[in-house]
């Protein structure tokens, strides 16, 4: 429910623990100062090391969801992190809710830009995502998965905006909450707001910095497959039979269409040739792994998921 007394909700969302999550709590704490703001942070029983920040960050909401919630979803798999955001959104009280991730660190103007860009009309404003730590790795996972929001980036109209940065005037989410109260798929949710009529803009000065801690790639192969392969459970609920047959035959064509779109995100941002020769192969290896996902997806179909939440946690503020 609405409280008149916040003006903003943040919902950060826990992907890899501890580190990557003080980090950005401590770009977001002074920008908290002279706004009516919250904080939220969903953490569960994979979420490593989160409930020790606790002590350290007493104005950010820490939210524990109950065992018999999270534990029918295995750790690191994308579905957590959906079950994660949805049950953040529901315990948002702020007129404007706003959405990152630990990986991320937000610039030092972040929250007031937010506030800025929203006193104009518009309902969901996405902002810019760069990517903080120059190794050929960070820069892959970049552009298999943010490429299209670096800078410069236009404003206006769009197709997409990016659940690690962007937010949203209440009504916009209360207007599909029938999408995001199980589960919240980025893509789903905005699909559904566009259909809805609801305009999704993208607006440069909002911005954050990606920050990976250092991962291998077979282990980020293997993230990509499980990604990918949650995208197309997603789709397969939405779409007919022929269009899933469709998308199943087209499936290997995926790794060559994703790779030219990033090597054109890399050139409009004016990537040197050597960064690009050594960024581009690990993203058509990662990209095959996704598009690996994506067919198993379309497969197999949507898994049949029984939950139980949100509310079957319900200390909004806990401690150990």
């Amino acid at each position: 429910m609405p409280n008149k007394g916040i003006k903003l909700s943040i919902l950060v969302t826990v992907v890899s623990g501890k580190s990557a999550l003080r980090r950005c709590l401590l770009a977001l704490r002074p920008q908290m100062q002279h706004v009516a703001t919250e904080i939220i942070v969903p953490f569960d029983e994979w979420s490593q090391g989160v409930s020790e920040l606790i002590s350290e960050f007493p104005e950010v909401n820490f939210h524990r969801i109950a065992n018999s919630v999270a534990s029918h979803v295995p750790a690191h798999q994308h579905r957590l992190y959906d079950l994660r955001r949805a049950i953040g959104l529901g315990l948002a009280s702020g007129e404007i809710i706003a959405m990152t991730e630990d990986h991320a660190v937000p610039a030092t103007d972040w929250v007031n830009q937010i506030l800025w860009a929203h006193r104009q009309s518009f309902s969901v404003i996405g902002g810019a995502i760069e990517n903080g730590i120059d190794r050929p790795m960070n820069w892959a996972l970049y552009y298999c998965d943010f490429g299209r929001y670096g800078s410069p980036l236009p404003q206006g109209e769009v197709e997409y905006v990016s659940d690690v940065n962007v937010s949203y005037k209440r009504e916009a989410l209360e207007a599909v909450r029938d999408i995001w109260c199980d589960e919240y798929h980025e893509t789903t949710v905005h699909w559904t707001m566009r259909e809805r009529g609801i305009e999704l803009r993208l607006d440069p000065a909002l911005k954050v910095y990606q920050h990976r801690p250092g991962i291998t790639f077979s282990k980020a192969f293997r993230e990509r497959v499980e990604w990918g392969r949650v995208f197309a459970e997603t789709r397969v609920a939405a779409i007919g039979l022929s269009k899933r047959i469709l998308f199943t035959l087209l499936t290997p064509l995926l790794p060559i269409v994703l790779w030219l779109r990033g090597a054109k995100h890399m050139l409009r941002q004016r990537r040197t040739v050597s960064q690009m020769a050594m960024t581009l192969p690990l993203v058509a290896g990662l990209l095959i792994g996704w598009a690996w996902g994506e067919l198993v997806g379309y497969v197999n179909g949507a898994p049949e998921l029984k939950h139980d939440w949100p509310m079957a946690a319900t200390n909004s503020q806990v401690s150990e």
